[in-house]
């Protein structure tokens, strides 16, 4: 017997390019971070409604959004999916090693790690850019958090000094595309004017 709250309607078929079966995987070396909290209440974000992808995101008055750097071929982002009771709910989130060398720099770590509605949003070395925490088929979602932070001194010279940061949480929708602008240095350049309070 069907599902009654199952419906094939909204499937389409999965036919890939080219682009699509050869895409870069990995994440870039910046992570950009905010909290649910932050966001305007009365249109926080706003959604193509052909690609379907995020389009924009409306920052409360005087918050700003942070941007983590670190290097190239370090970060990541995860996704999976398990079906619960309530349907499926899948994984959102990333791993992002973290370089610093001052107390000011350790604190801010700390600081975001009392956080429980993080959003993260990751330029994708595919050329996408991806957001974590952010969508559910209701609207807003639960956010993430930072869950573990590893790291330490190492024992040899060349050891790495790092923190690996790492986001976890969970959502009734997959991370969903994010298009900002025109192009990636469009998209980039919306996600850094929103570093700065306006």
């Amino acid at each position: 017997m069907a599902d009654k709250c199952a419906n094939m309607a909204g499937v389409s078929n999965l036919d890939p390019s080219c682009d699509a079966l050869r895409k870069r995987g990995g994440a870039d070396k910046t992570f950009y971070i905010l909290a649910i909290s932050q966001l305007l209440a009365a249109a926080p974000i706003g959604l193509d409604d052909i690609t379907k992808e995020l389009t924009s995101i409306a920052l409360k008055p005087g918050e700003v959004l942070k941007s983590f750097k670190g290097r190239k071929l370090k970060n990541s982002t995860k996704t999976g999916m398990e079906q619960t009771d309530n349907g499926p709910s899948y994984t959102h989130g990333g791993s992002f090693v973290a370089y610093f060398d001052s107390q000011a720099e350790k604190e801010s770590i700390e600081q975001l790690a009392l956080n429980d509605d993080l959003v993260i949003i990751v330029p994708l070395n595919s050329g996408h850019f991806e957001a974590h925490g952010l969508v559910g088929t209701k609207g807003l979602s639960d956010g993430l958090l930072m869950t573990i932070a590893e790291g330490g001194s190492g024992v040899q010279y060349e050891d790495a000094t790092t923190l690996t940061l790492n986001f976890d949480g969970k959502a009734d929708k997959l991370p969903i595309y994010c298009k900002f602008g025109a192009d990636r240095a469009a998209s980039i350049a919306f996600l850094e004017d929103l570093l700065t309070a306006v």
